[in-house]
């Protein structure tokens, strides 16, 4: 019997989508090519999305299509064939940077392999730039969400910026939900989406640029189309033009999510999605299951990741809390394919009655498949944690 009337999707990603986002998308569309409206609209976006990335002195972008396109523009304006690219790769879309690399004709460098469950030892992330010294770049996904991984930015930002190299963010997942700091930092290139922290639909890549990156860019000259950084330089900073047709509802949305998110306030945003992440980790100590990252510290304020216990199968379990409870959790991907789950809480799911959902689900569905858990004491501790 479904006991459900609404539908919750609590996954990393693509996130639910709020009312207020949803009705921007029914607005009055035109032609984003020659409407100077859409234009000023346009620069608006960039603008918040500086603040929110904490960006100054560099430049900003958002393109058509998903975040992926982000990461590889990054890469194939970068990287020429022979350069060394060091791969921060402790999960599964960090490994995947290395891939992007091969695909330029670059060869990475991997380090991290055995950290999956915590933070990039520095020090070794040390030792190899210091052996390596003709290392062009460094990768780095902030919030690796297969394993919901947060790297420590600020102490990996200080140790590639002390071996001058360039540094590349994939913040895809925690953009709009952790401070990032981008020119404080001093990172190089930073990859975001419009599907993750900022609940807006898959389509929208937010790319920013350092100078130092732009000197590289030219230097490198890359010559395709689609991915090419400069064309957004040359046409849109310079002359007013878009380089190809944006998507003005998408901008529209993402508009108005920004607008969400400075009506709260950055400080409280951030603030949330940290007592969040330790309602969520409360809630599953209470169900005696153990999270994926070794310490709080190393969890995603967005997402958290734990590992099945024994004999629950991970399909069914999800296929219980989607279809009997309406709750969409999400699996993982490479080696943690089959023996993790997760819960998403970015954005508008970072809230006490999404996650009191989501955990009661998770719990019911456990429940069902023989598992002894206490209900109660779940909603007890994320209450306690959220009051």
């Amino acid at each position: 019997m479904k006991l459900f009337t609404d539908k919750y999707v609590l996954t990393p990603g693509p996130t639910e989508i709020p009312y207020r986002v949803r009705t921007s998308l029914l607005r009055e569309t035109s032609n984003p090519d020659l409407d100077p409206e859409f234009l000023k609209t346009y620069n608006n976006v960039r603008e918040m999305l500086k603040v929110l990335i904490g960006i100054r002195r560099s430049s900003l972008y958002v393109m058509v299509g998903e975040a992926i396109l982000g990461l590889e523009a990054a890469i194939a304006n970068i990287v020429k064939p022979g350069d060394k690219v060091v791969v921060v790769a402790n999960g599964v879309y960090g490994e995947g940077f290395g891939d992007f690399v091969k695909s330029y004709g670059g060869i990475p460098i991997y380090v991290g392999v055995n950290d999956w469950r915590r933070s990039v030892d520095v020090q070794e992330l040390d030792r190899v730039l210091e052996k390596n010294k003709d290392v062009v770049a460094v990768t780095l996904v902030h919030c690796d969400t297969p394993s919901a991984l947060l790297n420590d930015l600020p102490s990996i930002s200080k140790v590639v910026r002390d071996h001058s190299k360039l540094l590349i963010v994939d913040a895809v997942s925690s953009i709009g939900g952790v401070p990032i700091g981008f020119d404080d930092l001093g990172i190089d290139i930073i990859i975001g989406g419009s599907q993750k922290v900022l609940n807006v639909p898959t389509g929208l890549t937010i790319v920013g640029i350092s100078k130092t990156a732009w000197e590289r860019i030219d230097e490198v000259g890359y010559r395709g189309y689609y991915l090419n950084l400069r064309l957004w330089r040359d046409m849109l900073d310079s002359q007013g033009v878009f380089p190809h047709t944006m998507s003005d509802v998408l901008i529209y949305a993402l508009e108005e999510s920004l607008k969400m998110v400075f009506e709260e306030g950055l400080d409280n945003v951030f603030r949330r999605h940290e007592l969040v992440r330790e309602a969520s980790w409360r809630a599953l100590q209470a169900l005696n299951l153990e999270p994926y990252p070794l310490d709080i510290k190393y969890s995603s304020p967005t997402v958290t990741a734990f590992i099945l216990p024994k004999g629950v199968d991970e399909g069914r379990l999800r296929e219980l809390t989607w279809v009997k409870y309406g709750v969409m959790l999400a699996g993982s991907w490479g080696r943690l394919k089959g023996t993790v789950v997760r819960v998403g809480h970015m954005g508008v799911q970072a809230s006490r009655t999404h996650l009191l959902i989501a955990y009661t689900a998770l719990a019911r569905a456990l429940e069902d498949l023989g598992y002894d858990v206490s209900i109660s004491k779940v909603v007890e501790v994320i209450e306690d944690t959220l009051k």
